[in-house]
């Protein structure tokens, strides 16, 4: 199985390579009439362009913006559909929604009313899956929009064939089961900026509902599991959210990095409304240093996050609540969502090394764990992977990525639109 992914990794590296290199090849200085870049050529460097002249609007049908966006890590690719009306009649008053609909039948649809943070034109950035960090992941996204805002907003997600492998570090893959995640987060939220400060504050109700997943390649976790090992699996009970949190901002580009460092903290309460059962509150840090190596193309790129929640006496946190490792957001030598547990601690470095402008590649090292109370806050038994990967990237933004992890359970591939932090 290793062997057959790292098979997979190196031919997807040089598809990559025999696509780009000639993208980005240049005439001799004595040929006089270059010939006009074909149809490749064209996309990859319109899709790798900051589009200075469209105001960073991008593809666009009046206010309709089309996308390919992947809206949680099992959902496969989905088209996206935004609608996005800045500054209506006039007056700061903006209104956002999308809706997705990924290979996998994932659902993804949000609404946001008011003073919608955003940058110029551009449409506002959102954090929809389930393995970000909330509320931090919302508010690294805003933290370029200057100013004030305040608006409502309104998300819903079906997610029918999420992971469940068990709770703690020491469950199996073998006990891998799936469920299906329904749940609708409404909100009232204020946001401000002051030079490289963002703030954020949000209150809102949160509904889910747990159902058996649709992947008949595994069993469903009702099947093997109850309210001992899977918290929440019999009442998902609604609950009231009150979150607030700030960022620092000191990199040269958020979205891609070269010197710099970064602070993220944020602190949430949730409260069932019906019972005292799921009560408990969360504790949020991300950290991220930046190091050239004596110029941009060379830089040390270094990452502490960690997350804390504390149930109320007698209650607990629902599983589909928990932090997790593995996937696309931390431990990417690991599956999805490998690992759940009430705390989470994770550490990440990198050496990237710019090839070409807009052609990166990367070293990749990263431990963490998940433990249960504070007596794991430690450096102990931390699980680890390693690997590499090739990014393509505008001067302002990573575009796509595609990272060769390997772990103690295999080596992975992780591809995914966006920077890894």
């Amino acid at each position: 199985m290793e062997n057959r992914a790292s098979a997979s990794a190196v031919a997807v590296l040089v598809a990559l390579w025999t696509v780009l290199a000639p993208a980005y090849s240049f005439p001799a200085d004595d040929q006089q009439e270059p010939q006009r870049p074909g149809l490749v050529k064209r996309a990859v460097r319109s899709f790798l362009s900051d589009d200075e002249a469209g105001g960073g609007r991008g593809v666009h049908l009046g206010p309709f913006y089309p996308r390919i966006e992947i809206v949680s890590s099992g959902a496969g690719l989905a088209p996206m559909v935004h609608f996005w009306a800045p500054d209506i009649g006039g007056r700061r008053l903006d209104v956002h929604a999308s809706a997705a609909y990924s290979i996998y039948s994932y659902q993804y649809y949000d609404l946001q009313v008011g003073r919608v943070p955003h940058e110029g034109k551009s449409l506002p950035r959102v954090a929809w899956g389930t393995r970000g960090l909330f509320p931090l992941a919302d508010i690294e996204k805003s933290a370029a929009a200057p100013g004030f805002g305040i608006y409502a907003s309104a998300q819903y997600r079906d997610f029918p064939r999420e992971d469940f492998y068990g709770i703690g570090a020491t469950s199996l893959r073998l006990d891998r089961t799936d469920y299906r995640l329904r749940d609708g987060l409404y909100e009232g939220i204020v946001r401000y900026r002051v030079a490289r400060l963002s703030f954020m504050a949000r209150a809102g109700l949160l509904q889910a509902s747990i159902r058996p997943g649709t992947d008949s390649g595994f069993p469903d976790i009702g099947i093997s599991n109850d309210e001992r090992t899977a918290p929440g699996l019999l009442r998902s009970p609604d609950f009231v959210e009150v979150s607030g949190g700030a960022w620092l901002e000191l990199r040269d580009e958020p979205r891609n990095p070269h010197r710099g460092a970064a602070l993220g903290v944020a602190f949430s309460r949730f409260d069932d409304r019906h019972a005292n059962a799921y009560e408990f509150n969360r504790v949020l840090v991300d950290a991220r240093e930046y190091i050239p190596l004596g110029s941009n193309r060379h830089v040390i790129a270094l990452r502490q996050v960690t997350s804390l929640t504390k149930p109320d006496a007698g209650s607990r946190v629902p599983f589909y609540m928990q932090s997790t490792l593995g996937g696309s957001a931390f431990l990417r030598g690991y599956s999805s969502v490998r690992f759940r547990g009430d705390k989470l601690l994770v550490l990440e470095g990198e050496y990237r090394f710019e090839l070409r402008p807009k052609i990166e590649l990367a070293l990749i090292y990263e431990a963490g764990k998940v433990f249960p109370t504070m007596r794991g806050f430690d450096l102990d038994n931390l699980l680890r992977s390693w690997g590499a990967g090739i990014r393509l990237k505008s001067r302002r933004e990573v575009r796509l990525r595609l990272d060769v992890l390997h772990s103690a359970e295999g080596t992975r591939l992780d591809l995914k639109l966006g920077q890894s932090f």
